[in-house]
This record gives structure tokens, C-alpha cells and sequence, in this order.
């Protein structure tokens, strides 16, 4: 038994190390068939928040670098692969799937694809925004880097443009921003999509939907609501996301329900844009929680009110480098609690 188990284990090793040699194999010829295009981007923090008695604690944290691979696989499928290095984490995928047909008004993804939901959680790169905290509703009602695997299917009809798609969903945890999974905890699968139309160049509105089962019983659903304002220009920039969720709980607990909003707006200067932004969620759940692990062990129950401003300041140093300051003015509706914090970034891209 024990020999059996050493050479299964043996088979395993080998045919990993196997794997990995036939794919960076595959990545060195990739560019004798298909039009590659590589980039990447690299963030580094320092975060001083206000801690007990107003004493400002600082240090530098959360460096990031990620790297994305794309190109024509034929003349009617392309690839993308982009991966994240994050501190103290593994290597994760932030995206990797396969696209068939070319058309602006119909183009289907199948892999690991970044949800629609909004505008915000497909455009957050350190580079692509302001600022440097996610909104309140991307920290608390949601996962960060919201991500999927399954089928999308989006494109883009005049002024109208749409996402569709179909994965295997969030699954039930003990808060909305730790449901993240990349297997199925049970047979539904979720669906949901996006739709907008652009009212002028520039200028769009959407809504958003998402709807799946996230119990491993199968039997509850977690339904999002969403709604997007997005207008920019040479000079300015305002994005406004609103989000509602209804969590359904066992019947023995009341429903649990989120919702949570942000309205930010940046003015371009040439190489100075001054920003900022207004935040709010409210997230009330009985069932989940500190403790929650199954149907039957539930959580503490989870009751939130918080509200941030922020004022941000960002320096383009080079074409492809920013550098940004941020103040965060945060407040605990509840209980009044302040938590204030100075952040700085390096972000550039490459």
C-alpha cells in the first residue's frame, strides 16, 4: 500500500513538472501563431491611519505587480490571461479565458472572466482609478476583484451594449465580501448581466443584475440589484454605482439585506487631477456573521452603518506613472466611531 502510494504520488509530481514544461513551452512558441501582446502594472502603498488617542500609525504595505497576456488565437478567437502578486498571497488569476467571434455585437467568453456588475470591479487596476481604497460597497457587499467561471456573452448594438452570463456563483460565507469561489458548492448556477446605453459620447447609463443560489443546500438565493452613471471627457470624470442585495436566510431568520452607494468625480488639469468621492452602506443580516460555518451554526448577526469622504490628489509624473494622495474621512453610523486614514500610491503601468 505504502510503495502504491509512493509512486502514485511520484506519477502526480511528474506529470505536474510535466505540465508546466509543456506549458512555458507552449508561451515560447505562442508568438510563432498568434499576435501577443503583453503588459502589466506595479502598486505600492503607505497607509497612516488614526488610531486610539489620534496617534497616526504608519507604514508601507500592499505592494502589487500583475501581468496580462492577450492576442489572436485565430482569426475568430483571442485569449486573455492576467495575473496578480499580491503580499503575504499565491499567485492568483484575475482573469484567463477564450473568446469565439470576432463581432462587436456578439462576442462569448469561456474561463475565468471578471463580472459585470457595475463599472467599478472591471476597471480598478491601481492605474485606471483616483483613487486608492475601493469604495465602501466593493470593501463590504461584495468580493474584491469580483471574478467567475463560466460563459459570457457580451457585445454592443448602436447605442445600446450588453453581458450575459452564466457561473458558478458566489457561495454563501460570512459576510457578501467572502463569497468568492472558483468550484460550485451546489448544482445552481447563477446568472446575470449588465445592460447600458450611452446617452452621447461619453456619457453612459446601465443596470445591473445578478441572481444564484449560494447554500450548499441548494434552496436560498442571493439576488444584486445595480445601477451605474458613468460620464468622462477631456477634463472630467464621474462615476456614480448604486447596489442593493437580498440575502434569503433559513425561516427561522428574517431576510438580510445590503445596499450601498458611491459618487466620485476626478478634474483634469494636465498633469494634476484633483478627486472626490462620497460613500455609504448599510448591510443588516441576522444569519451570518463572526461564527457563521453551515446551515446549522449560524453567526452572530451582522448590523452595519458606515459612511466615507475622500479627497485625493494625483500627479502624473511620466505618461505611465501616477502618484496619489488620499485622505479618507470614515464614520461608523452607529455608534459614531471616527477612523481616519492618509494614504499615498506609486501606480504605473508598463
Amino acid at each position: 500500500m505504502k510503495m502504491n502510494f509512493l509512486r502514485n504520488k511520484n506519477i502526480v509530481s511528474l506529470v505536474r513538472r510535466m505540465g508546466i514544461i509543456f506549458l512555458f513551452l507552449f508561451l515560447l512558441t505562442l508568438n510563432q501563431w498568434a499576435q501577443v501582446q503583453s503588459n502589466g502594472y506595479f502598486a505600492y502603498d503607505y497607509v497612516n491611519n488614526q488610531v486610539d488617542e489620534g496617534i497616526l500609525k504608519g507604514a508601507f504595505t500592499n505592494p502589487l505587480l500583475g501581468f496580462k497576456l492577450s492576442g489572436a488565437l485565430t482569426p475568430n478567437s483571442n485569449f486573455v490571461c492576467e495575473a496578480l502578486f499580491r503580499e503575504g498571497r499565491k499567485i492568483e488569476l484575475k482573469q484567463a479565458w477564450v473568446t469565439l467571434g470576432s463581432s462587436d455585437a456578439f462576442i462569448s467568453k469561456f474561463g475565468l472572466y471578471m463580472v459585470p456588475f457595475g463599472k467599478y470591479n472591471e476597471s480598478n487596476r491601481p492605474h485606471q482609478t483616483e483613487f486608492i481604497n475601493h469604495p465602501l460597497t466593493a470593501e463590504y457587499l461584495y468580493p474584491r476583484d469580483w471574478r467567475d467561471m463560466g460563459v459570457l456573452i457580451e457585445g454592443r448594438v448602436k447605442i445600446f451594449n450588453y453581458s450575459f452570463y452564466a457561473g458558478n456563483g458566489l457561495k454563501e460565507s460570512d459576510t457578501l465580501s467572502a463569497g468568492e469561489q472558483f468550484d460550485d458548492n451546489n448544482r445552481n448556477k447563477s446568472l446575470g448581466g449588465r445592460l447600458g446605453f450611452f446617452i452621447d459620447q461619453g456619457f453612459e447609463i446601465s443596470y445591473s443584475h445578478y441572481r444564484g443560489r449560494f447554500d450548499k443546500e441548494d434552496k436560498r438565493n442571493l439576488i444584486y440589484h445595480g445601477g451605474n452613471i458613468d460620464w468622462q471627457n477631456k477634463s472630467i470624470h464621474i462615476l456614480a454605482e448604486y447596489m442593493r442585495a437580498a440575502i434569503e436566510n433559513p425561516s427561522d431568520f428574517e431576510k438580510g439585506e445590503a445596499e450601498g452607494y458611491f459618487v466620485q468625480m476626478s478634474v483634469n488639469f494636465g498633469n494634476i487631477s484633483p478627486a472626490g468621492s462620497y460613500q455609504k452602506i448599510k448591510y443588516s443580516d441576522p444569519f451570518h456573521g463572526n461564527g457563521f460555518l453551515s446551515f446549522s451554526e449560524p453567526g452572530s448577526g451582522l448590523d452595519l452603518e458606515k459612511t466615507r469622504w475622500s479627497l485625493g490628489l494625483v500627479y502624473r509624473a511620466f505618461e505611465n506613472v501616477m502618484l496619489k494622495v488620499e485622505y479618507d474621512f470614515n464614520k461608523d453610523v452607529k455608534d459614531g466611531a471616527r477612523d481616519h486614514a492618509l494614504l499615498c500610491q506609486m501606480a504605473l503601468s508598463f
